[in-house]
């Protein structure tokens, strides 16, 4: 059995409580602290997305890629948005067959399709946009 108890927010409660009685330093101190905690927290967020889309996206993609046989490039932005964008000279075709990649398309927040102007290759990105605060 798991169980998960989120009830305690004593912590919470206490600063509350204390919080319109600290001194300028000690208001400064705290928010210093609680800043420096949003950040990792922040941090820790992008890391844990990449390594996620890691392991469940990215094999899937690369099969997709090997099996189409086109270049597949993944890149994350400073937002923490992943693109992963297949290129090739011939056409990719998702058929009922790929079902793992359909999975992966579904969860895609942007698809494009282009076809360079200076280039004979076709170029088809996925952007798997960072999860907003839920």
């Amino acid at each position: 059995m798991l169980q998960f108890d989120f009830t305690n927010t004593d912590d919470a409660m206490e600063l509350s409580e204390i919080s319109d009685y600290l001194s300028a330093d000690e208001a400064e101190a705290a928010m210093k602290a609680i800043r420096k905690v949003r950040e990792e927290k922040e941090s820790m967020k992008a890391a844990d997305f990449e390594a996620w889309f890691e392991a469940a996206f990215l094999p899937v993609l690369r099969g997709f890629a090997s099996d189409m046989g086109t270049k597949l490039t993944v890149s994350q932005d400073s937002f923490g948005d992943i693109t992963a964008t297949f290129t090739s000279r011939c056409g990719m075709d998702i058929t009922s067959n790929n079902k793992w990649m359909r999975m992966v398309l579904s969860s895609a927040d942007h698809i494009s399709v282009s076809k360079k102007t200076d280039s004979d290759e076709v170029e088809f990105a996925l952007i798997f946009g960072f999860p907003e605060q839920e």
